[in-house]
C-alpha cells in the first residue's frame, strides 16, 4: 500500500504544471527550493523566506537544497547549505547558497542568509533575516544585500496566519532601489492535522504595485507521505511586466528526523521564467511522521524509587517529568497499536499510592490486550504489591524475596528530652492527634495505637487481595509463606510467588519467547501520525502539593541533613492557582496533595484560594500517600476529592506549643534575665515553661482554630457540625474509613482525577491535552542538588532516585538520623502558631 501510494505521489509530481518555489519577490539572486507555504514553516529552511518559522524548528537541524533547471543551457541553478538550532524560545539559522548567474554564463553568485526568531509561546513567533549577495564579476549584485521581517501566529487549532515585509530596507541594486515587498498567508486545517488550505497575498510597496495571488493545498496522505500543489496568478497594477500564471506540485518524504522534500516549478509559456525543480535533504532533532516505525514493540520501565509529585527545573532544559506525565506515557502506551507490552524492571518500590495508582495503569494496559512483564532482583513487601499485577513475574537468578510482613515503628523521645532538660509545652485537639506524645511521653497512647492498628490492618488487607489475586494464591498460602520468609530464590518459584528465575541479559529471550515477533527496547518514543497541532494544546494544570506546609514560598528538598525537607508555601501555591485558573488554555486544576499539613493559616489561605479557583472551572483534588490535616484542610472545599485505598487521610485536628529550655539551660550552666511590659510578654519563649493559667489560655485560643478547621470540614464536604466533629478528634482514617464518612468522594489516583477534569471541562477524549506542573520549584531546586552531589550526599526521591528519608539516613546513620528527627520536631514549635499537622510520620514497610 505505502509503495503504491509514493509511486502514484511521483507520477503526479513528474506530470505537474506549475511555477517557482514560493511568490516572487523579484530578488535578483532569490533561492529556489522545494515549495513552502509560510503558515506551515516549520523548519531551517524558513530561514530563506519566512525567518518567523525558525521559532517552531527542533533544537538542531542542517539542510542540503539542490535546484535544476528543466529548460535552459545550464543543467544547476543553485545549490544551498543550511544550519540552524533552537534553544528555549530563541532560534538562529544560518544558510549558504552558490547561485548560477543564468544560462551561457559560466559564473555564480554566493548569497548568505542569517536569520533570527523569537517564539512567544506555543501561538506565535516573530523572525528576522538578513540576505547578502557577493559576486566578483558584478559589483551591484556584490553590493546587496536587504533585510526582511516577518510574524507567524498560531491563534487556534484550525487557524494560522503568516505576515511578512521582505526588502525592508528598500536596498539598492546599482541605481535602482528596489521595493518592499508585503505578504500574507492564511493557512487552515478542517478538524485534522492531515490536511492544510492555504490562501496567500503578496503586493510589492511601490509605485509599479506587482500583486500575487494564489490558493494551496498539502495532505499527509499516510504517515511519511505528503502530498501538495499551489497556483497563483501574478499581475502588475501598471508597467510592462506580463501577466503569468504560476503552478507546482510538491512531494515529501519523511524518516524519523530525515526528510527528502521536492518540488516541480514551472511557469507559463509566454513569462520569462524557467522551469525547475529542488530537492531539499535535512536532517533535524525532532522525527516527523515517518513511512515505517518500530512495530511490535515491549518498552521497558526502570521503577527506581518514588517518582516525583512535584518535579523541579532542570538547570539546563525543561522540567523532569512527574508522576502524571508516567501516567500520561502509559495510557499512550495501552493506545498504541504497534506496542504489545511493557516489562518492569522494579529496582526499589515507589510510595504505597503511586504503587496502587500503577496498578491501575498497568490493568489499563492488560485490558487494551497487553501483556505485563514484571523483573525483581531483591523484592520485599511493597515491590511485591507492585509486580503481582504482570502476567509473567521474573526473579534474578541470584536475588529472593523478603516477604515477611508488614509493620510500622515510632520512636519517642520524651526520655531523651528528659536527660538533655527539654521539655515541650504542648496544646492539642484532640486525643488522637498524637504528634506530641512523642515528645511528651515514653510510648502510645491507647488512641495512637487504635489509629495505627487500623492503618496497618487497611493497608495488610489491600497488600494480601493484591497479591493472593496476582499470584493464585489462598490467604492460607500467604500466611505460611510469609510466617516462613524471607524465601530464597528456590522457594520462591517452588511457591509460584514468581514464575522463573532469570539473568539480566535474557529478559529479551524471555519476553520474545511469550510474545513472539516482539522486540524488548530501552526507550520508546510513540510514532506521530499527523503533523503537530497549531496553537499548541490546551492544557490541565497540575498543583503539587508535598511535604510540609509553610507560610511564605515552596522549598525544595535538600539531601543535607537538617537543611533538608519539601514544602510547600500559600505564597508559592495561592498565585499559581490563581493564574491558572485565570488561563484561558487551562481547562481544568487537578490539585494533588502528598503532604501530613503543617501551618494552619497557610492551610486556610490555600483553601480559600482553591474554593474560589474551583468556581471558574472544574477542579478536582487527587489524595497520594498521605493528605492529612493541613493537607485535607486545604482540599475540603473542592468539589471532588479523590483517594486511593492506601492513601492516609483525616486528622482533622491541631496542635501548637514550644519547647522548654530551662532545664538545658541550668545544665548548661546559662542564665537568663527577662525585662517585660505585661505578664505573659515572653509566654512563647523557651526559657522558661508555662504557668496554669497561661497552658488555659493557649488551650482556649487553640480551640478557635480547631472549631475554624471542623467548621471548614462540615461546609466543604457538606457534613452537619455534629457529624463532622465525630470523624474529627485529630483520628487519621485510610482510604476506605474516609470514603465511608464522606472525607472523600471516590477512589481514584492522580489518572482519574485528571480524566474527571478533562470531562467535567466537556473535552473529547480524543484531544490531546498537555499536563503541566504549575507552582513547581525553578531552577534553583536544581542547583541544590549539584551542591548536594558535591557534598557527597545523595539525590532525593526523583523519577530514577531514591527515597530522601533513606538518602539522609545513609548519610547521618542510625542514631544521626533519629537526632535528626528530633531537631524537626521541635523546630515546628519554634514559633508557637497553630499547627494542622499529621501525627507522626507514618510509613510502612
Amino acid at each position: 500500500m505505502r509503495t503504491s501510494a509514493i509511486a502514484v505521489a511521483c507520477a503526479l509530481l513528474c506530470a505537474s504544471s506549475a511555477a517557482l518555489a514560493g511568490p516572487p519577490a523579484e530578488d535578483p539572486r532569490p533561492v529556489a527550493i522545494p515549495w513552502t507555504f509560510a503558515p506551515e514553516q516549520r523548519g531551517v529552511e524558513s530561514l530563506l523566506h519566512h525567518a518567523a518559522g525558525l521559532g517552531y524548528m527542533s533544537s538542531l537541524e542542517v539542510g542540503l537544497g539542490v535546484t535544476t533547471r528543466l529548460d535552459g543551457d545550464a543543467p544547476v541553478n543553485s545549490v544551498v547549505g543550511l544550519a540552524g538550532g533552537r534553544l528555549g524560545p530563541l532560534a538562529l539559522a544560518l544558510g549558504v547558497s552558490s547561485i548560477g548567474d543564468g544560462p551561457g554564463t559560466d559564473t555564480a553568485t554566493t548569497r548568505v542568509d542569517l536569520g533570527f526568531a523569537l517564539r512567544l509561546g506555543d501561538h506565535a513567533a516573530l523572525g528576522a533575516a538578513w540576505h547578502g549577495l557577493s559576486n566578483d564579476a558584478d559589483a551591484a549584485l556584490d553590493d546587496y544585500d536587504s533585510w526582511s521581517l516577518s510574524l507567524d501566529l498560531r491563534p487556534f487549532r484550525a487557524l494560522a496566519v503568516a505576515l511578512a515585509v521582505d526588502r525592508l530596507d528598500t536596498p539598492e541594486l546599482g541605481e535602482t532601489s528596489l521595493d518592499p515587498v508585503a505578504r500574507l498567508a492564511i493557512g487552515l486545517r478542517p478538524a485534522t492535522e492531515r490536511i492544510t488550505i492555504g490562501i496567500e497575498a503578496a503586493r510589492t510597496l511601490g509605485d509599479d504595485a506587482l500583486w500575487t495571488a494564489g490558493g494551496s493545498v498539502r495532505f499527509l496522505l499516510i504517515p511519511g507521505l505528503v502530498l501538495g500543489g499551489y497556483g497563483r496568478y501574478v499581475f502588475a497594477e501598471s508597467g510592462p511586466s506580463p501577466d503569468r500564471v504560476e503552478a507546482g506540485a510538491f512531494l515529501g518524504l519523511y524518516q524519523g528526523g530525515v526528510s527528502l522534500e521536492s518540488s516541480v516549478d514551472l511557469a507559463d509559456s509566454d513569462a520569462a521564467q524557467d522551469s525547475r525543480m529542488s530537492f531539499l535533504l535535512a536532517a533535524r532533532s525532532v522525527g516527523e511522521p515517518s513511512l515505517t516505525h518500530r512495530t511490535d514493540v515491549v518498552v521497558k520501565l526502570p521503577i527506581r524509587g518514588p517518582i516525583p509529585e512535584r518535579p523541579a527545573q532542570r538547570l539546563f532544559g525543561p522540567a523532569a517529568s512527574g508522576f502524571a506525565q508516567w501516567l500520561q506515557y502509559l495510557d499512550i502506551l495501552a493506545d498504541d497499536p504497534d506496542v504489545r507490552g511493557v516489562v518492569l524492571q522494579i529496582e526499589a518500590a515507589p510510595t504505597w499510592a503511586q504503587m496502587w495508582e500503577l496498578r491501575r495503569a498497568m490493568q489499563r494496559l492488560k485490558d487494551h490486550g497487553k501483556r505485563i512483564h514484571a523483573v525483581l532482583t531483591i523484592g520485599d513487601m511493597r515491590a511485591m504489591y507492585l509486580a503481582s499485577i504482570a502476567d509473567k513475574l521474573h526473579l534474578h537468578r541470584a536475588g529472593g524475596l523478603f516477604l515477611t510482613g508488614l509493620a510500622t515503628t515510632r520512636t519517642y523521645y520524651f526520655g531523651l528530652m528528659e536527660k538533655l532538660g527539654i521539655k515541650a509545652e504542648i496544646v492539642r485537639y484532640e486525643e488522637y492527634k498524637s504528634t506530641p506524645e512523642m515528645l511528651t511521653q515514653a510510648g502510645p497512647s491507647e488512641a495512637s495505637k487504635e489509629a495505627d492498628r487500623a492503618l496497618l490492618d487497611g493497608i495488610w488487607k489491600e497488600w494480601r487481595g493484591a497479591v493472593t489475586a496476582g499470584r493464585a494464591l489462598t490467604d492460607g498460602d500467604i500466611d505460611r509463606l510469609l510466617e516462613g520468609g524471607p524465601q530464597t530464590m528456590h522457594v520462591a518459584v517452588k511457591e509460584r510467588l514468581v514464575d522463573d528465575l532469570i539473568d539480566d541479559d535474557a529478559i529479551s529471550e524471555a519476553v520474545e519467547q511469550d510474545l513472539p515477533g516482539a522486540h524488548v527496547v530501552d526507550s520508546y518514543r510513540p510514532a506521530p501520525r499527523a503533523w503537530k497541532r497549531w496553537g499548541g494544546q490546551r492544557r490541565i494544570a497540575i498543583l503539587p502539593v508535598v511535604g510540609s506546609i509553610v507560610d511564605g514560598k515552596s522549598g525544595g528538598a535538600l539531601p543535607i541533613p537538617i537543611l533538608g525537607g519539601e514544602t510547600t508555601g500559600d505564597a508559592s501555591f495561592v498565585p499559581a492557582l490563581q493564574a491558572a485558573a485565570a488561563d484561558a488554555s487551562v481547562v481544568g486544576i487537578v490539585v494533588r496533595v502528598s503532604s501530613g499539613g503543617g501551618s494552619a493559616i497557610a492551610s486556610d489561605k490555600m483553601h480559600r484560594a482553591l474554593t474560589l479557583a474551583a468556581k471558574k472551572k472544574p477542579v478536582v483534588v487527587s489524595f497520594g500517600d498521605i493528605a492529612a490535616s493541613g493537607g485535607y484542610y486545604l482540599a475540603a472545599g473542592a468539589p471532588k476529592i479523590l483517594c486511593t485505598p492506601v492513601t492516609i487521610t483525616g486528622s482533622i485536628g491541631i496542635f501548637s506549643g514550644k519547647a522548654d529550655l530551662s532545664g538545658l539551660y541550668g545544665l548548661l550552666g546559662l542564665a537568663t534575665s527577662t525585662e517585660r511590659t505585661n505578664e505573659r510578654a515572653d509566654m512563647m519563649q523557651s526559657h522558661r515553661p508555662w504557668t496554669d493559667h497561661e497552658r488555659e489560655l493557649a488551650q482556649v485560643a487553640l480551640k478557635a482554630y480547631y472549631d475554624r478547621f471542623v467548621n471548614v470540614v462540615a461546609e466543604g464536604r457538606g457534613l452537619d457540625l455534629e457529624a463532622a466533629y465525630a470523624v474529627a478528634h485529630g483520628r487519621v482514617w485510610l482510604g476506605p474509613d474516609a470514603l465511608d464518612r464522606k472525607l472523600v468522594d471516590d477512589y481514584g489516583g492522580l489518572w482519574d482525577a485528571i480524566e474527571r477534569v478533562r470531562a467535567e471541562a466537556g473535552v473529547a477524549a480524543s484531544e490531546p491535552l498537555s499536563l503541566d506542573y504549575v507552582g513547581t520549584l525553578g531552577a534553583f531546586s536544581s542547583f541544590q542538588r549539584l551542591m548536594a552531589g558535591a557534598l557527597g550526599f545523595s539525590e532525593p526521591a526523583g523519577a530514577l532516585g531514591g527515597d530522601a528519608d533513606a538518602a539522609s539516613a545513609s548519610a547521618l546513620g542510625p542514631v544521626g538520623t533519629q537526632a535528626e528527627a528530633l531537631s524537626a520536631r521541635l523546630r515546628v514549635l519554634s514559633d508557637g502558631g497553630p499547627l494542622a499537622l499529621l501525627p507522626y510520620t507514618f510509613s510502612i514497610e
